[in-house]
């Protein structure tokens, strides 16, 4: 890591407690000054320089492309659902999936977890993956089954994938806050929650407890978005679908979960729907970077891909 400006003694010292540029970034400088016992000063100009670095800071648009360019992405296993987000999944945001049942929405989240632990170079960050579990729908043997298609070591790979089972919504709040630790020790690239709507949706009742809900749901987005800015990882949640009765008539009959305030959280939501056999269509509807646009991908047992591969498929 190079932090430009900053001399070789404090660089020492962040190299040292294995500081990221993302973990400073984020920083205040009474924690940086805890952490590498240096001067107040020299600590707020380590983490502006930092900030720059990452694009936290005022800069121009050219210096912000720069940065961008530089955050890795998950492949998907399907060019087609890859080029529609730009690459894949990327690091440094929340990624939304919502679909109804057997859209596809947990088989991309167990091809994401294999996909994250290939090189770069083959579309995955090196690294592992955290799945928080709200609804016991991890299938270890499922994921034994894309792995044994696609050459992974299956017992490598299932040691990569770390399991947190949230039983409620406080217990996903005390997963999702003791998180820190387990990433740095770890080397977690991908975050997991699969499905975020489900406790929240079967707690909070009622028109009385939706503000409540509301506040909840925005408080745990905000610590996934920092987790994948200040790590440097891909978050990705799966949502579930609601009838949309003002639309039903006149448009889309469904629409994602969690309402209006939820929405503005993703940087990408993506929509799952089925089509014929084990086809599926994913369509990216709410992106700053990327237009409007849907592929066409498949589940089948091999995992996801732009073709089938078997006639036994997955629904």
């Amino acid at each position: 890591m190079e932090l430009k400006g900053i001399n070789k003694e404090i660089m020492a010292k962040i190299e040292k407690k294995e500081l990221t540029i993302e973990m400073i970034a984020v920083s205040t400088a009474e924690e940086l000054v805890a952490q590498i016992e240096i001067e107040e000063k020299d600590a707020k100009k380590v983490i502006k320089t930092a900030q720059e670095e990452l694009g936290i800071q005022p800069m121009t648009a050219l210096k912000f492309l720069e940065h961008e360019s530089k955050r890795g992405k998950i492949t998907t296993s399907s060019t087609e659902f890859d080029s529609i987000l730009g690459g894949g999944i990327w690091t440094q945001e929340l990624t939304e999936v919502a679909g109804s049942f057997g859209s596809g929405k947990t088989q991309l989240c167990f091809q994401l977890c294999l996909n994250v632990q290939l090189p770069v170079e083959e579309g995955g960050l090196g690294g592992n993956a955290f799945f928080i579990d709200t609804e016991r729908t991890f299938s270890p043997r499922r994921v034994v089954e894309i792995a044994s298609y696609r050459d992974f070591d299956v017992e490598e790979a299932l040691s990569n994938i770390f399991i947190g089972a949230a039983l409620n919504t406080h217990h996903l709040f005390s997963i999702v806050d003791e998180l820190d630790e387990v990433i740095k020790e770890k080397n977690i690239k991908l975050l997991i929650v699969d499905s975020f709507a489900s406790h929240f949706r079967s707690e909070f009742i009622g028109k009385g407890r939706l503000v409540e809900r509301q506040q909840k749901i925005m408080q745990i987005a905000e610590k996934l978005i920092a987790l994948a800015v200040k790590y440097d990882l891909a978050v990705v949640v799966t949502n579930q679908i609601i009838a949309n009765v003002e639309e039903f008539l006149f448009g889309s009959p469904e629409e994602p979960a969690l309402g209006f305030a939820w929405a503005h959280r993703p940087q990408q939501r993506i929509f799952l729907r089925k089509s014929r056999g084990s086809s599926r269509i994913a369509r990216l509807f709410d992106s700053s970077r990327m237009p409007e646009r849907e592929a066409l991908f498949y589940v089948t047992e091999s995992g996801l891909s732009d073709a089938p591969f078997s006639s036994d498929f997955y629904s």
